[in-house]
Order: C-alpha cells, then structure tokens, then sequence
C-alpha cells in the first residue's frame, strides 16, 4: 500500500472519529423517567437537540454498543462458518476454508467475551496484573493477550486479506484505527471508543467483501449459463418437472 493511501486512510479516519466525539455534543438529555409524558409509559427521555428541539425517546432507543457489537460479531462467525461449508462442499481451496474456520472461531469467541464480559470477569480475578507497569485494570491485559493470535491470524492470511484493492482499503483503515485508538487509550485521551467504532465498521466492510468475493466465486461453476450450450428455458423447465409432486395412479 502505498504512502498517500495510507495518509488518506488516517486522514478519513481521523475526521469519521472527530464526527463522532462531537456528535453527543449536539444533544442534551433533560430529564427521564416515568412520568415525562402524561400518560402510563416505560422510561422515557427528553432531549434537548441543538438547544432548540425537544424531542422524546423512549429507553430502547438509546444504543447499547456492547449488544450492537456482539450481534455484528455473531452474524460475521455465521458467515465465515456458511462459507467455510460451502468451500467445503465444493472441494474449494483448501487454505482459504482454514482462512474461514478460524475466522469463524475468532469472531464467535469475541462475540462470548462481548455478551458475557469473559475477559473482565478473569482480570477481576487476577489482580496482582493491575501491578504491572502501564498497567490501570487487570483485563487489560487479558485483552491484549488476545491481540496476540489477532495480529498472528492477519500476517498468516495476509495474502488472502488483502487480496482486493476494497478489501485492503478497508483493513488498512482498520488497522490505523485500531492504532490510533490504542494510542489514544495509552494517552488517556476519550477518542478511543469513537475509533474502536470505526475500526469494528471497517473490520465489517472488509469481512463481507471477502465474503462475497469468495462465496460468488464458489457458486459461479455451480450455475449454468448459455455459454455452457444449454438452454436457460429448457434447464428451467427441467427445474420445474423436478419440482412436480410424485403421484400415484
């Protein structure tokens, strides 16, 4: 990758992590509860936008990052895990069916740390790590550890990840992201979760591409076009009499 698209890369995330730190800025919640609208209703709350609009909001409305992130992470393990299958049906290439496998078990470990808190719940019980140097919670350091087999995955498929010009954009911007945030983390600066936002949204763009790439290629052999010499009208029709109930006389 070149100089001046890593720039624009840093540069693209930069401003998408400053859009998002000032966008609480724009809105106030004024009040919640009960009783905010006269009638019986669950919580709800009342915004102030730009200082002069007041909207309501009911409590569902307001995003849980924790849940949007493990569900995204659950639906990329089950699409690495239907890709992987199906280049298992056909006999694809074998390296990219390990390149989906394993994705699927990252993604699907990641999602249980997201919905339970694993890595927390084990630096909870490790204190004595809070005293290593650097270091402010003991689950950062479980967290880090998971880094470990993250960044060993990407330098082993590198060749596959980066195989297309949209891919390698995407997980370039992933990874100035990630860095960006990281670094934002170590100087106490509040950027961190903004770009940890953008990095999981790049992370997505890249996987699905991946995905598409791959699994289109799989099924392309499997459909039959005129240029094979058969008659799309005469393969439909013999689609539909497979299709016709059995009878009986």
């Amino acid at each position: 990758m070149s100089l001046r698209a890593l720039i624009a890369i840093a540069a693209a995330v930069v401003v998408a992590g400053l859009a998002l730190m000032l966008l609480p800025s724009l809105y106030e919640v004024v009040d919640q509860g009960r009783d905010v609208r006269p009638y019986d209703s669950g919580s709800v709350y009342e915004i102030r936008l730009a200082d002069s609009i007041t909207v309501y909001a009911a409590e569902e409305s307001r995003p849980d990052l924790d849940a949007i992130s493990g569900s995204v992470l659950v639906a990329l393990a089950t699409a690495a895990l239907m890709t992987m299958l199906l280049l298992r049906t056909i006999a694809g290439d074998e390296r990219l069916r390990r390149f989906y496998a394993l994705a699927a078990a990252g993604f699907a470990l990641l999602a249980f740390d997201e919905f339970f808190g694993a890595h927390e719940t084990v630096g909870h019980n490790l204190l004595p790590l809070a005293d290593l140097p650097g270091v402010e919670r003991p689950d950062d350091v479980i967290f880090a550890l998971l880094a470990i087999p993250a960044i060993a995955f990407v330098y082993l498929f590198r060749d596959v990840m980066f195989e297309s010009r949209r891919s390698r954009w995407l997980f370039g911007a992933a990874l100035v992201a990630f860095g960006l945030a990281a670094m934002s983390d170590v100087a106490g600066v509040s950027a961190d979760e903004p770009l940890e936002v953008i990095t999981g949204a790049c992370i997505l763009g890249g996987f699905v591409s991946l995905v598409a790439t791959h699994a289109a290629d799989a099924l392309r052999p499997l459909v039959p076009t005129a240029s094979d010499g058969a008659d799309p009208e005469s393969v439909a029709g013999r689609a539909g009499e497979r299709e016709q109930p059995l009878t009986t006389a």
